[in-house]
Protein backbone atom coordinates (compact mmCIF):
# COMPACT_ATOMS: atom_id res chain seq x y z
CA UNK A 1 0.00 0.00 0.00
CA UNK A 2 1.19 2.88 -0.81
CA UNK A 3 0.97 4.51 2.67
CA UNK A 4 3.70 4.56 4.67
CA UNK A 5 5.58 5.76 7.78
CA UNK A 6 9.25 7.13 8.35
CA UNK A 7 11.01 8.13 10.78
CA UNK A 8 13.95 11.23 10.07
CA UNK A 9 16.67 12.27 12.45
CA UNK A 10 17.56 15.66 13.23
CA UNK A 11 20.69 17.07 13.49
CA UNK A 12 19.72 17.98 17.10
CA UNK A 13 19.27 14.32 17.84
CA UNK A 14 15.67 14.12 18.26
CA UNK A 15 13.45 11.63 15.87
CA UNK A 16 10.62 12.96 14.09
CA UNK A 17 7.75 9.92 13.26
CA UNK A 18 5.41 9.85 10.40
CA UNK A 19 2.69 10.15 9.79
CA UNK A 20 2.93 13.58 11.93
CA UNK A 21 -0.12 15.87 11.65
CA UNK A 22 1.13 19.60 12.56
CA UNK A 23 -1.10 22.28 14.10
CA UNK A 24 0.03 25.40 12.57
CA UNK A 25 -0.65 28.89 13.77
CA UNK A 26 -0.98 32.29 11.53
CA UNK A 27 -2.04 35.81 11.17
CA UNK A 28 -3.53 35.65 8.26
CA UNK A 29 -7.12 35.40 8.39
CA UNK A 30 -7.09 37.16 12.59
CA UNK A 31 -7.56 40.44 13.57
CA UNK A 32 -4.56 42.28 15.70
CA UNK A 33 -4.25 44.04 19.06
CA UNK A 34 -3.79 47.77 19.87
CA UNK A 35 -0.10 46.89 20.22
CA UNK A 36 0.09 45.07 16.67
CA UNK A 37 -0.04 41.80 17.98
CA UNK A 38 -2.21 38.87 16.24
CA UNK A 39 -4.88 37.38 17.62
CA UNK A 40 -3.25 34.00 17.02
CA UNK A 41 -0.07 35.15 19.74
CA UNK A 42 -2.79 34.96 22.60
CA UNK A 43 -3.84 31.16 20.87
CA UNK A 44 -0.29 30.29 20.89
CA UNK A 45 0.41 31.43 24.81
CA UNK A 46 -3.02 28.68 25.41
CA UNK A 47 -1.93 25.94 22.89
CA UNK A 48 1.52 24.43 24.35
CA UNK A 49 -0.14 23.70 27.17
CA UNK A 50 -2.00 20.65 24.96
CA UNK A 51 0.98 20.49 21.76
CA UNK A 52 3.80 17.92 22.12
CA UNK A 53 5.09 16.47 18.49
CA UNK A 54 4.90 19.55 16.18
CA UNK A 55 3.94 22.86 15.21
CA UNK A 56 4.14 25.36 12.43
CA UNK A 57 4.54 28.88 12.75
CA UNK A 58 5.73 31.54 10.07
CA UNK A 59 9.18 33.29 9.40
CA UNK A 60 6.39 36.33 8.16
CA UNK A 61 4.89 36.63 11.24
CA UNK A 62 8.25 36.06 13.90
CA UNK A 63 9.48 38.61 11.75
CA UNK A 64 7.00 41.32 11.93
CA UNK A 65 6.39 40.89 15.86
CA UNK A 66 2.75 38.88 14.98
CA UNK A 67 4.41 36.02 17.33
CA UNK A 68 6.87 36.28 19.54
CA UNK A 69 10.45 34.48 18.85
CA UNK A 70 11.19 31.48 20.45
CA UNK A 71 13.36 31.06 23.49
CA UNK A 72 12.91 27.46 24.18
CA UNK A 73 11.36 24.66 22.41
CA UNK A 74 7.83 24.29 22.66
CA UNK A 75 6.97 20.65 20.50
CA UNK A 76 9.53 18.16 19.75
CA UNK A 77 9.70 19.85 16.03
CA UNK A 78 8.58 23.07 14.98
CA UNK A 79 8.24 23.86 11.15
CA UNK A 80 9.08 27.96 10.17
CA UNK A 81 7.35 28.18 7.26
CA UNK A 82 8.53 30.29 4.69
CA UNK A 83 5.80 33.78 4.97
CA UNK A 84 4.39 33.17 1.88
CA UNK A 85 1.06 32.26 2.73
CA UNK A 86 0.60 35.44 5.04
CA UNK A 87 2.11 37.43 2.02
CA UNK A 88 -0.29 36.22 -0.77
CA UNK A 89 -4.14 36.05 -1.49
CA UNK A 90 -3.67 32.15 -1.73
CA UNK A 91 -6.56 30.91 0.76
CA UNK A 92 -6.61 27.62 2.37
CA UNK A 93 -9.76 25.17 1.22
CA UNK A 94 -10.70 25.31 4.74
CA UNK A 95 -11.58 29.39 4.73
CA UNK A 96 -14.89 30.47 4.71
CA UNK A 97 -14.77 33.75 3.63
CA UNK A 98 -12.11 35.87 1.50
CA UNK A 99 -9.90 38.59 3.22
CA UNK A 100 -7.56 41.59 1.74
CA UNK A 101 -4.58 40.93 2.17
CA UNK A 102 -2.49 44.03 3.11
CA UNK A 103 0.93 42.43 3.89
CA UNK A 104 4.11 44.16 4.90
CA UNK A 105 7.26 44.10 3.47
CA UNK A 106 8.98 39.91 2.83
CA UNK A 107 12.01 39.28 1.05
CA UNK A 108 14.41 36.88 1.05
CA UNK A 109 16.57 38.75 2.61
CA UNK A 110 14.10 38.91 5.33
CA UNK A 111 13.24 35.66 5.72
CA UNK A 112 17.02 34.30 5.67
CA UNK A 113 17.25 37.23 9.27
CA UNK A 114 14.37 35.86 10.42
CA UNK A 115 16.07 32.35 10.11
CA UNK A 116 19.59 33.49 11.13
CA UNK A 117 17.70 34.58 14.44
CA UNK A 118 16.32 31.20 15.11
CA UNK A 119 17.80 29.31 18.39
CA UNK A 120 20.17 26.59 17.29
CA UNK A 121 19.29 24.59 20.07
CA UNK A 122 15.60 24.49 18.85
CA UNK A 123 14.98 21.56 16.19
CA UNK A 124 13.23 22.60 13.59
CA UNK A 125 12.07 22.51 9.90
CA UNK A 126 13.22 25.19 7.29
CA UNK A 127 10.75 25.71 4.64
CA UNK A 128 11.80 27.39 1.51
CA UNK A 129 10.87 30.87 0.55
CA UNK A 130 8.29 31.51 -2.07
CA UNK A 131 6.54 34.24 -3.39
CA UNK A 132 3.40 34.51 -5.05
CA UNK A 133 4.65 38.10 -6.81
CA UNK A 134 7.85 36.37 -8.19
CA UNK A 135 7.22 33.07 -8.88
CA UNK A 136 9.74 30.50 -10.41
CA UNK A 137 10.54 28.21 -12.41
CA UNK A 138 11.29 24.54 -10.83
CA UNK A 139 14.73 24.26 -11.64
CA UNK A 140 15.25 27.92 -9.82
CA UNK A 141 13.12 26.94 -6.82
CA UNK A 142 14.85 23.87 -6.00
CA UNK A 143 18.37 26.00 -6.46
CA UNK A 144 17.14 28.46 -4.26
CA UNK A 145 15.79 25.81 -1.42
CA UNK A 146 19.11 23.84 -1.68
CA UNK A 147 21.14 27.52 -0.68
CA UNK A 148 19.02 28.19 1.59
CA UNK A 149 19.51 24.26 3.21
CA UNK A 150 23.11 24.70 2.94
CA UNK A 151 23.10 27.77 5.01
CA UNK A 152 21.41 26.36 8.42
CA UNK A 153 23.35 22.35 8.18
CA UNK A 154 21.80 22.55 11.78
CA UNK A 155 18.45 22.31 10.94
CA UNK A 156 16.16 20.28 8.71
CA UNK A 157 15.23 21.20 5.28
CA UNK A 158 12.33 21.43 3.34
CA UNK A 159 11.04 22.32 -0.17
CA UNK A 160 7.92 23.75 -0.95
CA UNK A 161 7.16 23.22 -4.68
CA UNK A 162 4.85 26.07 -6.48
CA UNK A 163 3.11 26.96 -9.72
CA UNK A 164 6.26 28.36 -11.78
CA UNK A 165 4.42 31.88 -13.55
CA UNK A 166 1.97 33.74 -12.50
CA UNK A 167 -0.81 32.66 -14.84
CA UNK A 168 -0.56 29.17 -13.31
CA UNK A 169 -2.47 27.76 -11.00
CA UNK A 170 -1.55 24.52 -10.35
CA UNK A 171 2.16 23.08 -9.52
CA UNK A 172 2.77 21.73 -12.74
CA UNK A 173 3.37 17.83 -11.90
CA UNK A 174 4.93 16.76 -15.05
CA UNK A 175 7.48 18.56 -14.79
CA UNK A 176 7.97 17.62 -10.67
CA UNK A 177 8.39 14.13 -12.23
CA UNK A 178 10.81 15.10 -14.62
CA UNK A 179 13.05 16.43 -11.87
CA UNK A 180 12.94 14.62 -9.22
CA UNK A 181 15.97 13.40 -8.38
CA UNK A 182 17.26 16.48 -7.79
CA UNK A 183 14.70 16.52 -4.69
CA UNK A 184 16.96 13.91 -3.08
CA UNK A 185 19.09 16.70 -0.87
CA UNK A 186 15.27 17.86 1.00
CA UNK A 187 14.68 16.01 4.42
CA UNK A 188 10.79 17.05 3.13
CA UNK A 189 9.54 17.42 -0.13
CA UNK A 190 5.93 20.04 0.11
CA UNK A 191 3.12 20.61 -1.96
CA UNK A 192 0.36 22.98 -1.25
CA UNK A 193 -3.21 21.22 -1.27
CA UNK A 194 -5.16 23.94 -3.14
CA UNK A 195 -2.14 23.99 -5.50
CA UNK A 196 -2.49 20.13 -6.10
CA UNK A 197 -5.32 20.64 -8.49
CA UNK A 198 -9.14 21.03 -9.19
CA UNK A 199 -10.69 18.02 -7.01
CA UNK A 200 -9.80 15.85 -3.95
CA UNK A 201 -9.79 12.67 -6.37
CA UNK A 202 -7.48 14.75 -8.35
CA UNK A 203 -5.50 16.19 -5.35
CA UNK A 204 -4.79 12.41 -4.44
CA UNK A 205 -3.73 11.21 -8.06
CA UNK A 206 -0.65 13.98 -7.85
CA UNK A 207 0.58 13.21 -4.37
CA UNK A 208 0.48 9.35 -5.54
CA UNK A 209 2.15 10.69 -8.69
CA UNK A 210 4.94 12.71 -7.02
CA UNK A 211 5.09 9.52 -4.29
CA UNK A 212 5.76 7.23 -6.46
CA UNK A 213 8.23 8.71 -8.72
CA UNK A 214 10.36 9.56 -5.54
CA UNK A 215 10.48 5.77 -4.21
CA UNK A 216 11.61 4.70 -8.01
CA UNK A 217 14.14 7.42 -7.66
CA UNK A 218 15.48 5.76 -4.22
CA UNK A 219 14.23 9.10 -2.55
CA UNK A 220 13.06 8.45 1.14
CA UNK A 221 11.64 12.19 2.15
CA UNK A 222 8.31 12.45 3.06
CA UNK A 223 5.71 14.49 1.30
CA UNK A 224 4.40 17.36 3.16
CA UNK A 225 0.44 18.59 2.11
CA UNK A 226 0.70 22.09 3.73
CA UNK A 227 -2.69 23.48 4.62
CA UNK A 228 -4.78 20.13 5.28
CA UNK A 229 -5.33 19.47 8.83
CA UNK A 230 -9.01 18.39 8.45
CA UNK A 231 -9.88 14.77 9.47
CA UNK A 232 -11.17 13.58 5.96
CA UNK A 233 -8.79 15.30 4.21
CA UNK A 234 -5.61 14.26 6.31
CA UNK A 235 -7.04 10.66 5.45
CA UNK A 236 -7.63 10.85 1.77
CA UNK A 237 -3.68 12.63 1.26
CA UNK A 238 -2.14 9.63 3.77
CA UNK A 239 -3.96 6.86 1.58
CA UNK A 240 -2.19 8.99 -1.48
CA UNK A 241 1.37 8.52 0.10
CA UNK A 242 2.13 11.85 1.65
CA UNK A 243 2.82 11.70 5.57
CA UNK A 244 3.08 15.28 7.25
CA UNK A 245 -0.02 17.94 6.85
CA UNK A 246 -0.66 21.00 8.68
CA UNK A 247 -3.11 23.68 8.78
CA UNK A 248 -5.25 26.00 10.43
CA UNK A 249 -8.25 24.04 9.97
CA UNK A 250 -8.31 23.28 14.42
CA UNK A 251 -8.61 26.62 14.72
CA UNK A 252 -11.72 27.34 12.43
CA UNK A 253 -13.46 24.07 13.51
CA UNK A 254 -14.51 21.48 15.60
CA UNK A 255 -13.61 17.79 14.43
CA UNK A 256 -16.42 15.71 15.05
CA UNK A 257 -16.85 11.83 14.22
CA UNK A 258 -14.51 12.38 11.44
CA UNK A 259 -15.89 15.92 10.51
CA UNK A 260 -14.93 19.06 10.64
CA UNK A 261 -17.93 21.31 11.73
CA UNK A 262 -19.20 25.09 12.56
CA UNK A 263 -17.12 25.89 16.16
CA UNK A 264 -20.57 26.53 17.61
CA UNK A 265 -22.60 23.39 16.22
CA UNK A 266 -19.86 21.16 17.60
CA UNK A 267 -19.96 22.97 21.46
CA UNK A 268 -23.91 22.78 21.00
CA UNK A 269 -23.53 18.49 20.79
CA UNK A 270 -20.33 18.24 23.41
CA UNK A 271 -19.22 21.31 25.87
CA UNK A 272 -23.07 22.61 26.44
CA UNK A 273 -25.17 25.58 25.42
CA UNK A 274 -24.43 27.17 28.31
CA UNK A 275 -20.68 27.72 27.96
CA UNK A 276 -19.20 31.14 26.91
CA UNK A 277 -17.89 31.61 23.43
CA UNK A 278 -14.22 32.26 24.92
CA UNK A 279 -14.94 28.85 26.68
CA UNK A 280 -15.90 27.43 23.96
CA UNK A 281 -12.87 28.40 21.49
CA UNK A 282 -10.66 27.32 24.05
CA UNK A 283 -12.13 23.88 24.76
CA UNK A 284 -12.64 23.06 20.42
CA UNK A 285 -8.84 23.86 20.59
CA UNK A 286 -8.41 21.50 23.09
CA UNK A 287 -10.39 18.68 21.76
CA UNK A 288 -9.25 19.23 18.07
CA UNK A 289 -6.03 18.57 19.24
CA UNK A 290 -6.98 15.46 21.00
CA UNK A 291 -8.19 14.38 18.48
CA UNK A 292 -5.10 14.76 16.05
CA UNK A 293 -3.22 12.32 18.52
CA UNK A 294 -6.16 9.92 18.37
CA UNK A 295 -6.04 10.24 14.71
CA UNK A 296 -2.30 9.97 14.25
CA UNK A 297 -2.53 6.47 16.51
CA UNK A 298 -5.17 5.17 14.07
CA UNK A 299 -3.39 5.76 11.49
CA UNK A 300 -0.36 4.48 12.21
CA UNK A 301 -2.29 1.66 13.46
CA UNK A 302 -3.61 1.39 9.79
CA UNK A 303 -0.11 0.79 8.29
CA UNK A 304 -0.06 -2.64 10.36
CA UNK A 305 -3.35 -3.77 9.72
CA UNK A 306 -4.81 -2.11 6.74
CA UNK A 307 -8.22 -1.55 8.42
CA UNK A 308 -10.59 1.21 6.84
CA UNK A 309 -12.99 0.77 9.29
CA UNK A 310 -10.82 1.48 12.16
CA UNK A 311 -9.08 3.96 10.45
CA UNK A 312 -12.23 6.30 10.06
CA UNK A 313 -15.24 4.31 12.19
CA UNK A 314 -18.48 3.76 10.17
CA UNK A 315 -17.05 5.61 6.83
CA UNK A 316 -17.08 3.87 3.68
CA UNK A 317 -15.43 6.78 2.29
CA UNK A 318 -11.73 6.17 2.59
CA UNK A 319 -11.94 2.88 0.82
CA UNK A 320 -14.27 4.32 -1.73
CA UNK A 321 -11.39 7.05 -2.56
CA UNK A 322 -8.74 4.53 -2.61
CA UNK A 323 -10.65 2.40 -4.97
CA UNK A 324 -11.49 5.12 -7.07
CA UNK A 325 -7.56 6.18 -6.65
CA UNK A 326 -6.35 2.88 -8.16
CA UNK A 327 -8.85 3.81 -11.49
CA UNK A 328 -6.63 6.41 -12.07
CA UNK A 329 -3.41 5.59 -10.95
CA UNK A 330 -2.67 1.83 -11.78
CA UNK A 331 0.31 1.86 -9.69
CA UNK A 332 -1.16 2.08 -6.42
CA UNK A 333 -1.53 -1.30 -5.27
Amino acid sequence: MIARHSKLRHPAGVSIETPLLVPSFSSKGFGFDGRGMSEVQKIHEVAPEYLTEAMLVSAYDLHHGHLEEPTGAITEITFVDSGGYETSDLKDLSDTFITTTAPKTWTPELHHETLERWPDHIPAVFVSFDSADDPQPLGDQIAQAKEMAGRYPKQMSAILVKPETKDQKFIQIPNVLAAVEDLSGFSIIGLTEKELGNSFLKRMENISKVRLELDDAGIRSPIHVFGSLDPISICLYFLSGAEIFDGLSWLRYGFLHGDAVYRHNFAARTIGLQRRDDFVKTKTMQDNLNYLSDLTTRMRRFLNDGDFAALAPNDGLLHEAFELLRTKNARVA
